[in-house]
């Protein structure tokens, strides 16, 4: 009988144990996502405005309509021949 009873105690406080490391360790793989998600947000961002910077390099004037999860915005750039023909 005390054999069982050692056995649920250790089971209890292995369980115990368990939960009580959970959490931290939860929490540091959210961190870790989280830090993942905005390392490949930033990785698009520069090369969106890369793209951009070479589409308005080439033409004289582009509009882009964004919609993502950060919102909507319109973004207008003008290249150089744009900048030239206004000016004459």
């Amino acid at each position: 009988m005390d054999h069982i009873s050692a056995e649920l105690l250790s089971a209890a406080v292995a369980v115990g144990g368990g939960l009580g490391v959970g959490g931290p360790v939860r929490a540091w793989i959210r961190h870790r996502t989280r830090l993942h998600l905005e390392r490949e947000r930033s990785a698009r961002a520069a090369a969106r405005a890369a793209g951009l910077a070479r589409l308005a390099r080439g033409q004289g004037s582009v509009r882009i309509d964004e919609r993502d999860q950060d919102g909507h915005r319109v973004v207008e750039l003008r290249g150089p021949a744009a900048r030239d023909g206004e000016a004459a």
